[in-house]
């Protein structure tokens, strides 16, 4: 089973889904032992240190702070130096130093170097998964730095892979084009009826997806979208039963707004949801969010409602958004009794122009429990 869509899908096996998603719970609760073995809470800096200068392989460096949810800070590294790099967002964006970065449950790598940093995982720890690929969690829970240490000095030049086996992180959209399809021979426009969206907006969730369009020329001249609320704030669990809602675009002169709370269509002046904008006499094959909605593309099954509590867990995400290397086979496990985040102890291998790093995220949490204060192992591959 895709990582990915695992870490949607962690409700399944342990009542909450999870994904590498936006942000987490702003927690200061005691993470249990398995994050305080070795000396993972602690800045080895001179620790590590062996006889010869050099730094001992497996030498645990953080914890590195990132911040809250509601003011979350990113840390760039770079794994040359085997030191953090201090960087504003804006000078980051342009910045070649650095090699990888985390920020909150983020981890992501630098593509504005020449050779853009990509990512391997070595799929170590698949045991962590049972047979179904549901995660198993006392693998989690009762994982140490320590007793994943093995596990990352075994890894060495030898388990470098092809080029091709590494990925980056790349741009795209949620929603984008893939609300219909267009057949290329009869040049038919049809709705992805299949593909459905959960919109978060004004605490409220609501889930849609389009079930008819009819063209007009070379644009969108009608559309009709099935939509289901979730009034989170009047205390509803689940979405409600499907509301049609058509928009006629033919001869528009200005964009089409959609309000999910009246489930109707508004102006711009209302508090709006979703734009539609308006092309030449007919509309544009796209949707816009309001700035303050986020969006999650799923299908018509896995979510019947949405948690508010476990929400920052469930991937939304703005319409653009970055598809994060690490994202496919995620690092952590979110344990919904505590509330808190567990290493995989997955070793991933981390590739610049000129080298190659092995990487193992030991802890999310410092010695006072608090969460988004990274430590983990990073090593150069040397072939010998």
């Amino acid at each position: 089973m895709n990582k990915t869509y695992l870490a949607l899908l962690l409700a399944i096996s342990l009542g909450l889904t999870a994904c590498g998603g936006s942000s987490d719970p702003d927690t200061s609760t005691t993470p249990p032992d398995s994050s305080e073995g070795d000396d993972s809470g602690e800045d080895t800096g001179d620790d590590g240190d062996s006889s010869d200068g050099n730094i001992e392989e497996g030498t645990v460096f953080g914890p590195f702070s990132t911040g809250s949810t509601s003011d979350p800070v990113a840390v760039y590294f770079d794994l040359d130096t085997q030191t953090e790099v201090s960087l504003t967002e804006e000078e980051a964006a342009t910045d070649t130093t650095w090699d990888i970065a985390f920020k909150r449950t983020s981890v992501f790598v630098n593509t504005h170097q020449e050779t853009p940093v990509s990512v391997y995982f070595t799929g170590n720890n698949a045991d962590f998964y049972d047979d179904s690929g549901e995660p198993v969690a006392d693998k989690f829970l009762n994982a140490t730095p320590d007793s994943e240490l093995e596990d990352y000095l075994a890894i060495t030049a030898e388990d470098i892979p092809q080029a091709d086996a590494f990925i980056t992180d790349s741009e795209s959209q949620v929603i984008g084009d893939s609300f219909y399809h267009y057949d290329m021979t009869t040049h038919v426009v049809s709705p992805a009826d299949d593909v459905f969206y959960i919109v978060s907006s004004d605490d409220n969730y609501t889930k849609f997806h389009v079930t008819n369009i009819v063209t007009e020329g070379r644009g969108l001249g009608e559309i009709t979208l099935e939509v289901m609320h979730q009034s989170a704030v009047d205390g509803q669990a689940e979405f409600a039963q499907p509301v049609d809602i058509t928009l006629n675009a033919v001869g528009c002169v200005e964009p089409l707004f959609i309000d999910f709370d009246l489930q109707q269509a508004v102006t711009e002046a209302d508090n709006w949801d979703v734009q539609i904008p308006c092309g030449d006499g007919a509309a544009e094959f796209a949707m816009l969010l309001a700035d303050d909605a986020t969006v999650l593309r799923t299908d018509g099954e896995t979510h019947t409602g949405i948690d508010p509590e476990a929400a920052p867990f469930y991937g939304f995400s703005e319409d653009n958004v970055t598809d994060y290397a690490f994202d496919a086979s995620p690092w952590y496990f979110y344990d919904s009794t505590s509330h808190l985040l567990h290493s995989q102890f997955g070793v991933y291998l981390i590739q610049t122009a000129g080298a190659t790093f092995k990487l193992q995220i030991t802890s999310y949490y410092d010695d006072a429990g608090t969460s988004g204060s990274y430590s983990f192992r990073a090593d150069e591959l040397v072939q010998e």
